[in-house]
């Protein structure tokens, strides 16, 4: 019995022929529209998969703008300027509740981002971040 074949790393296509009465009911012309829909699912779970992986992104408090909005311009690598991603604080388990309260603070400061590709700039509209702190991004399109 042979298999379908995923391609390393998978393919995605949008060509898929379209079988109909008059189409020749051939198992391997059948297996190339197969492979082809199989290899669309793995690159959909590859694409996901890279999506979901957290970016941590370090934001010092010298990089920040003199004046409001507050900015502060961070090359990301993968992400594009199509990307949407999420923004959450990086507070992993081994910080003192002090410090993950001040993270989250800070990270709260953030009120909005703009994606281009390569960077990410993140605009504080009220007050300046005056720690260094980080934070994490979900959702870059070339992470991994």
């Amino acid at each position: 019995m042979a298999f379908c074949n995923v391609k390393n790393p998978p393919e995605y296509s949008t060509e898929i022929r379209k079988w109909d009465r008059e189409s020749l009911a051939d198992g391997q012309e059948m297996a190339v529209e197969i492979e082809q829909l199989f290899n669309n699912t793995f690159y959909n779970k590859m694409v996901q998969e890279q999506h979901e992986q957290p970016i941590e992104i370090n934001l010092p408090a010298d990089g920040w703008s003199n004046s409001v909005p507050y900015s502060q311009k961070v090359a990301v690598g993968g992400i594009k300027a199509t990307d949407n991603p999420i923004l959450s604080p990086c507070t992993p388990k081994k910080l003192e509740p002090r410090a993950v309260k001040l993270r989250r603070k800070l990270a709260g400061m953030i009120t909005d981002g703009e994606t281009e590709d390569g960077y990410i700039t993140f605009y504080c509209g009220e007050k300046k971040p005056t720690e260094d702190f980080s934070v994490y991004l979900r959702g870059v399109s070339a992470n991994g």
